[in-house]
């Protein structure tokens, strides 16, 4: 009997028959549903049924699947974060997770520069202004020779670190795990949060999301950054205290910050809407084409390589 495998995930659109003939060669079959968008609740817990492997997207994985899904021996996250899939849980019922590290680094730093070149040097509103007939000088800082603090330096921290070299910053970082070899050889400066927040002109998030970066950076956080300094988050939304952030853009105690991640998504009401000074972006910053190839091989590696008795490109719990 071939192992059952689900994956709620748009990566799979167009790729079909390569993905079956992987999962075949491999001793499993994919289970077919309507790959035009991502599966819902609903979907899920009526397809999840049977199935031997699950890759889901960023919906929740938890007790509730579990207890549906009593064949269920692996996860695997299409990306590094993997907050909404109960680790812990998954271990006591004996179902491996993983994620699929190093699929997306480059592709997340490029954007959190992204959003840093757009904040600093206004090319949304200089765009807009163009596109209405106008010709305006804005002004804004450059980033060679800024300080750029990044708050947790592993895969997709390191990627960032590199560019900023490049761009001539001086790096500061602060991370559980700190990582000597890389930091010297790349002259980056482990400090404490507090001194993070108080030099940096950019600061950028690349932590997990857990119980003690949840609301990381709330408004004790925010007071002490620099008036001209801008938060970058393309981590995860809570680690942000959305209510801190969004009254200090308002007030303008920071200079702005550009967000590729929300406490709700999507959410039609988002609270950054009309805050001129918050550059918005809806959760893309692993996605590339390159990066979404990566993603969809490793998640399929993990899948199989635990189906099959052997140990996945990498485990979590």
């Amino acid at each position: 009997m071939a192992y059952r495998v689900l994956m709620n995930s748009p990566r799979v659109a167009g790729k079909e028959e390569y993905v079956r003939a992987f999962l075949r060669e491999r001793g499993c079959e994919l289970i077919e549903h309507d790959r035009s968008r991502s599966l819902n609740r609903a979907e899920v817990r009526e397809l999840v049924r049977g199935a031997h492997g699950y890759v889901p997207a960023l919906d929740p994985v938890n007790a509730e699947i579990f207890d549906l899904a009593p064949d269920l021996r692996v996860v695997s996250a299409q990306g590094v974060g993997y907050d909404h899939i109960d680790a812990e849980e998954a271990a006591r019922r004996g179902i491996a997770v993983c994620i699929c590290a190093g699929a997306n680094n480059h592709a997340v730093s490029e954007l959190a520069f992204g959003l840093m070149l757009n904040l600093a040097r206004h090319i949304r509103a200089a765009d807009a202004a163009v596109r209405e007939g106008g010709w305006p000088r804005l002004v804004g800082p450059e980033l060679w020779g800024k300080t750029l603090g990044i708050v947790g330096l592993g895969r997709v921290g390191k990627s960032t670190a590199l560019i900023a070299r490049g761009f001539g910053m001086r790096v500061l970082a602060t991370d559980i795990k700190w990582d000597i070899t890389f930091a010297d050889q790349n002259e980056i400066s482990y400090v404490p949060l507090s001194r993070l927040l108080r030099e940096s002109d950019f600061l950028s998030l690349h932590c997990p999301l857990n119980n003690q970066t949840r609301g990381l950076i709330d408004e004790a956080a925010i007071e002490q950054m620099k008036p001209t300094a801008y938060l970058i988050n393309t981590a995860r939304g809570p680690i942000v205290k959305e209510s801190a952030l969004v009254g200090a853009l308002r007030e303008k105690m920071i200079a702005g910050a550009g967000l590729d991640v929300f406490e709700v998504e999507p959410h039609p009401e988002n609270p950054y809407r009309d805050l001129p000074n918050a550059m918005l972006v809806p959760h893309l910053g692993g996605t590339t084409f390159e990066s979404n190839e990566r993603a969809l091989e490793l998640a399929l590696l993990n899948v199989t390589q635990v189906l099959n008795g052997g140990e996945p490109i990498c485990r979590v719990n």
